[in-house]
């Protein structure tokens, strides 16, 4: 998919830029879909990536797979940090956070993450008219509505990267849990999927559900297999799989 240097100033498509803690992900789509994308373990490649995409019509940046807390919209006004410190711990003092709303997921709905957005971040350094957007937010949006029109009673997603994977569970009615985990070895990832149905008094082994995986993760994936001999419906996202890792950034386009 990666089509080669691109001329400077020639690109006028949409560049999404996602920062997962260790490397930069990177997707350039223009009308004819993707034109190239690319995986950066320097950080300092993010200042050739401005300069080659300087004609860009849009620049949307995105953490992916952070830290996250979900609350009502019409209660989290002021507390965003203490209800970080308060679901997962004191956060390290270098991150700050922001948060983005969605009206999509019945009434509003607050996701706070913790990151790299103060006025030293390094991706808003080259892009300072660069959009931040929510990659989590925006894969819920997406997940629900699928889940709505699945046909499904449940329906689990699990985007996996190589140090972290996002987790999300809906009914057909509303998202019923989500989070963040680094727990990737051995039954953590199923662990915390059955203790989500488990905490609401439910029986994930009898409940109607559908598992559906993306991101960096194949059929042969002891995690993939893990959960065919839990779940009767486990599958591959097919969208986008060439992406892998990257591709939690395509949810920004809708």
């Amino acid at each position: 998919m990666v089509t080669g240097e691109t001329e400077f100033c020639a690109f006028e498509g949409t560049l999404l830029i996602g920062w997962d803690g260790e490397r930069v992900h990177w997707i350039a789509v223009d009308g004819d879909g993707i034109a190239e994308c690319g995986v950066d373990s320097e950080i300092g490649e993010v200042t050739a990536l401005a300069h080659r995409f300087s004609s860009a019509s849009s620049v949307k940046l995105s953490l992916l797979r952070p830290v996250c807390s979900l609350m009502p919209v019409a209660v989290i006004d002021g507390i965003e940090s203490h209800v970080l410190n308060l679901q997962h711990g004191p956060q390290d003092q270098a991150l700050t956070h922001r948060t983005f709303v969605s009206d999509r997921l019945g009434e509003g709905l607050a996701l706070i993450e913790a990151g790299h957005f103060g006025s030293e971040d390094f991706l808003l350094k080259a892009f300072p008219l660069g959009q931040w957007m929510s990659s989590t937010l925006a894969a819920i949006e997406s997940g629900m509505n699928n889940a709505r029109v699945g046909g499904w009673e449940h329906t689990v997603r699990v985007d996996v990267a190589r140090s972290r994977a996002l987790m999300m569970r809906f009914d057909t009615e509303a998202l019923r849990w989500c989070s963040v985990t680094e727990d990737l070895a051995g039954d953590g990832i199923l662990y915390h999927v059955v203790n989500s149905f488990h905490r609401e008094g439910l029986d994930p082994a009898a409940a109607p559900c559908r598992v559906v995986f993306s991101g960096g993760i194949d059929k042969s994936t002891p995690i993939f297999q893990q959960f065919e001999r839990f779940f009767d419906a486990v599958e591959l996202e097919s969208s986008q799989a060439d992406l892998a890792e990257s591709a939690l950034l395509m949810h920004l386009l809708k």
